[in-house]
């Protein structure tokens, strides 16, 4: 059974090698409203009235009426959290 043991030790190596192997991120270019309170620490809804008020420049999808927010605009508000109104 020693060569069992060896085999799952070395799976467990290579588990752990695998699982500390970070994939580069996909550049993303629209973010969800429900991405952006993640990534803000706000609720859904405000970052929603944000975008229908014009405080966060947003596109709205016209089939679903969701709003899309470009990549640089999340750059411009995470560097100036002043930017939002609060």
């Amino acid at each position: 059974m020693g060569s069992r043991e060896s085999i799952e030790r070395r799976l467990e190596r290579i588990e752990s090698v695998l699982s500390a192997l970070q994939l580069p991120k996909k550049e993303k270019f629209f973010y969800s409203t429900e991405e952006a309170a993640g990534r803000l620490g706000l609720s859904q809804w405000y970052i929603r009235r944000l975008c229908a008020l014009g405080e966060i420049r947003a596109e709205k999808l016209p089939t679903s009426g969701r709003f899309l927010i470009p990549a640089k605009e999340m750059e411009r508000i995470e560097s100036r959290r002043d930017a939002l109104k609060r």
